[in-house]
């Protein structure tokens, strides 16, 4: 049997066993209730359990990427299957009015030639695609947004305990918050093929799906976007650009943890001094976890840039024989475990311009000086970020009919309404390194 027919045949296996759960996704909303008073069967009719969606993703985690866009190739050649935009909003006026807020998706919204529909039988292939390019994705959890604005209280201090006498009164104290909002944004990107372009590519017998390929291509550019935003993000400072830690302004966009993080507990370090010494990358890393770690919080996620991670690794190489263990930091999702002050951490590597770089304005210090170029890596727990929804807390298509648009294009919307807060930043850090 050739590499062509092997595949065609695990694809053809896996949409048998899980073609039956993809179709009744269609039949009524899977997106989990919309606000934090919504009863299950009131912001949507129905949705996946949580063990439901563990399990389905859990099986397609261990599909290869071939097989994945095969699966998702023979699902998106589906036509009249879907759900219609106003039941899966399930009446939900909050969540029609950011939709109808994004002028791509309020044109489809308003057309009277069609009904656009949202495919959630494509929703657990894409969040599992979404996650190979963007593995940060999977390790932040998601929680339903109480708004247009998701608005929260973040933690400035867990007060403190008292011990007492046996017939004492018990001393009263609390934690000090301060009340945040995070913009719940609508990124989404349109794309489409004529009809008459993939009539002619399936009939000269081009080995691709042209349909395919572009909702592939609009999932990379919305992974992109959002993995950006969440690490430089900054929607309150206007005078911030992407070269500074205030980072590029975007008042429809959120802040993210470079702007967060940037407090007088982040530390510094300048590899190309001594390795063992001021210029060791693991002892800031060490210092910085320190930080959090007294204020009473725990780190169990480091992102990192590729570069600094290779600069990590060449410090350490002459100490160790190998350097990490693989550790699976859930659904899909492997990274390098690492030895700290705080046990074996997992580092997730950022590809690409996510996590960026910028010219440091302040008074520095540890070899680090003002107006020298530095990269953020930053030291957070899965239970102190989180990003809120409207919707689906995975990326959504909405398919758009053939003459929608007055041509003879078929058009698909891939698009979600994400936020991002940090509930407690004393409980999370960052280190500003020095760029050769």
């Amino acid at each position: 049997m050739s590499n062509e027919q092997d595949l065609l045949a695990r694809v053809a296996s896996t949409l048998d066993e899980l073609g039956p759960t993809l179709a009744e996704l269609n039949k009524a909303p899977s997106s989990a209730p919309v606000g934090p008073d919504d009863a299950p069967g009131q912001g949507a009719t129905r949705f996946l359990s949580q063990a439901d969606q563990f399990e389905l993703r859990e099986k397609l985690s261990k599909k290869s990427d071939s097989e994945l866009v095969a699966i998702f190739s023979n699902q998106l050649r589906r036509t009249d299957t879907g759900i219609p935009v106003d039941r899966w909003m399930g009446g939900n006026q909050g969540l029609y009015e950011a939709m109808a807020a994004d002028p791509t998706i309020s044109k489809a919204l308003d057309s009277g030639s069609g009904s656009a529909l949202i495919r959630q039988d494509l929703e657990p292939v894409l969040q599992e695609l979404f996650i190979r390019e963007f593995p940060a994705w999977e390790m932040i959890p998601k929680i339903p947004s109480n708004g247009l604005v998701h608005a929260y209280n973040q933690m400035t201090s867990f007060g403190d305990a008292q011990f007492m006498p046996e017939l004492g009164t018990v001393t009263d104290d609390r934690s000090t918050y301060v009340r945040q909002t995070t913009n719940i944004a609508i990124l989404a990107t349109r794309r489409g093929v004529s009809i008459k372009g993939a009539a002619a590519i399936r009939a000269g017998g081009a080995g691709y799906d042209p349909e395919q390929m572009e909702i592939q291509s609009g999932l990379r550019a919305v992974a992109h976007k959002m993995q950006k935003t969440i690490f430089q993000g900054n929607a309150t400072d206007s005078g911030g650009t992407a070269d500074d830690e205030e980072g590029a302004f975007d008042p429809n966009g959120f802040d993210g943890l470079r702007r967060i993080l940037n407090t007088s507990r982040a530390g510094f370090v300048d590899p190309t001094t001594n390795p063992t010494t001021s210029g060791s990358v693991r002892n800031s890393f060490d210092a910085a976890l320190m930080e959090a770690l007294n204020a009473g919080g725990r780190v169990n996620q480091i992102f990192i840039r590729p570069q600094e991670m290779a600069l990590f690794n060449e410090q350490q190489d002459q100490n160790v024989r190998y350097m990490a263990d693989i550790a699976r930091a859930s659904v899909g999702v492997n990274v390098v475990s690492v030895n700290t002050i705080m046990g074996p951490l997992g580092f997730t590597v950022v590809p690409g311009d996510s996590i960026g770089q910028y010219e440091y304005d302040g008074a520095g210090g540890n070899g680090v000086d003002d107006g020298d170029t530095v990269a953020d890596v930053y030291f957070t727990g899965s239970d102190n970020v989180a990003v809120p929804y409207l919707g689906s807390p995975g990326p959504t298509v909405l398919d758009i009919p053939v003459g929608v648009s007055g041509q003879l294009v078929r058009l698909w919307i891939v698009f979600g309404m994400w936020g991002f807060m940090v509930r407690a930043p004393l409980y999370a850090n960052k280190i500003r390194v020095k760029v050769a």
